[in-house]
């Protein structure tokens, strides 16, 4: 027993030496174009303080120099995290046209210092997972993904920052922390909204565990949620009254519906081939988009029932629900980003161990393993140098060795994304109907 204890431990060591060294290799010569955007929305904070929200809207993106005009879309936390990650970097974006071109060059300073914090919650995240799971296994199928490293260390999206609020809520729940695990998960939904599935089973799950409950109960639970969600947008409304217009057309921008463009960065294969279709043979499918979105609504509508159900009567493994539900998200919302698949990675790993027949091991591996698919696929170099001011050649170099270099107007990517939406969808529904079954059988024995 000790023996595999230590092996298991200098093997999660290996692990994240490995994930880590690679990691810092890619980090400071890449970014994704939502970096140096992230910078504009710290710029803005800093200048407007709790009436930030009045120019998030991209209104004003010339006006506050942002490099492009796209919407603040979040909750203030990740703004706060810009803010005081400005104060210690203090990088710089330089945009101007050529000719037509629009080019966006942004700091090593501002890419260092975002990703070091995405870089460590990837860290923390595996820490966790192995502090769950006691298997170094499912730590290396999250932290040598090709997905979550891509996401950390080369474009720079901080849904990993929301997954490790999630992750640390589950863990301190199944230590019996039952509120300060509620306030976690709160604040993992108040980081991104695309996580409030993945977090309702917790939610639901303390909530029918309080027992007999009595008016204080029902007050802490209650409040415990509406203040971890909630508490940091109180100031920006208060001191800022006028911003609230504002504050709620960001809020719910990400419900506006547009076509999936580029197609190489859907990942939802119906509005990837309806957005094809309207683009090479100009059929217009928007209506068709947004039918997929009610889908979504509705059987995000139908996965709530059925965790209540199954969470009333006894299901326990946290783990399996969350990521069934987060596949919901994942496989039918009507715009899939690549950043989307992170939870999936982790609530996966976990999932994994949980999971008592070797078809849900094959189906969860399965979801874990696709998206990476597209790592190969897609050239990755071209963030290497699109927005470095000085493109590291022999990085670049190396990556074009393994990649296929597969452009984005190419029709591979939609055979890609259906393919990928088929698989999750067979996986949410076999999985799904695996829980009910498994909470019937257990209440006729």
């Amino acid at each position: 027993m000790r023996n595999n204890v230590t092996r298991e431990n200098i093997t999660v060591c290996v692990v994240l030496l490995l994930g880590t060294i690679i990691r810092l290799i890619f980090a400071p010569f890449s970014s994704g174009s939502d970096i140096p955007q992230f910078l504009g929305f710290a710029n803005t904070l800093e200048k407007h303080g709790f009436c930030f929200y009045m120019y998030a809207t991209g209104d004003y993106w010339t006006e506050e120099k942002w490099p492009y005009p796209w919407t603040y879309v979040y909750f203030p936390l990740w703004g706060i995290i810009l803010y005081v990650l400005k104060i210690v970097a203090n990088g710089y974006v330089r945009s101007y046209f050529e000719g037509s071109m629009h080019i966006v060059k942004v700091s090593m300073e501002w890419i260092l210092a975002v990703k070091a914090v995405l870089i460590l919650c990837d860290i923390a995240i595996a820490l966790l997972i192995f502090a769950i799971m006691r298997r170094a296994r499912y730590v290396a199928i999250y932290y040598l993904n090709p997905v979550t490293i891509y996401n950390s260390s080369i474009y720079g999206m901080f849904d990993n920052v929301a997954l490790l609020f999630l992750i640390l809520s589950i863990y301190l729940y199944l230590k019996g922390r039952t509120y300060p695990a509620l306030a976690l998960a709160g604040l993992s939904l108040t980081t991104k909204h695309s996580i409030i599935l993945a977090s309702a089973p917790l939610f639901l799950r303390i909530y029918f565990s309080l027992g007999k409950k009595n008016f204080k109960q029902l007050i802490l639970f209650f409040s415990t949620i509406i203040v971890s969600v909630f508490g940091l947008l109180l100031p920006f409304i208060m001191l800022c009254p006028l911003s609230l217009y504002s504050l709620i057309k960001c809020l719910t921008m990400p419900a506006s519906i547009y076509y999936t463009e580029p197609i190489c960065y859907s990942f939802n294969g119906l509005s990837s081939l309806l957005t094809y279709v309207n683009k090479e043979y100009g059929y217009e499918t928007l209506y068709l988009i947004k039918a997929i979105f009610l889908a979504f609504v509705t059987s995000a509508l139908i996965m709530l029932c059925v965790i209540v159900y199954v969470t009333k009567k006894g299901f326990k493994e946290i783990t399996i629900l969350a990521f069934v539900s987060y596949l919901v998200f994942a496989a039918l919302y009507w715009r899939v980003n690549y950043q989307y698949f992170v939870p999936v990675i982790g609530l996966g790993s976990l999932a994994l161990s949980k999971v008592k027949h070797n078809i849900s091991r094959m189906l969860i591996l399965s979801t874990i393993i696709y998206p990476s698919i597209w790592f190969f696929m897609f050239p990755v170099t071209f963030w290497f140098h699109y927005h470095v001011f000085y493109p590291n050649k022999h990085l670049i170099g190396l990556l074009n060795m393994i990649s296929l270099n597969i452009y984005c107007s190419s029709i591979i990517y939609v055979v890609y994304s259906l393919g990928l939406t088929t698989l999750y969808v067979i996986t949410l529904l076999y999985l799904g109907l695996h829980v009910i079954r498994e909470v019937k059988g257990n209440l006729a024995s």
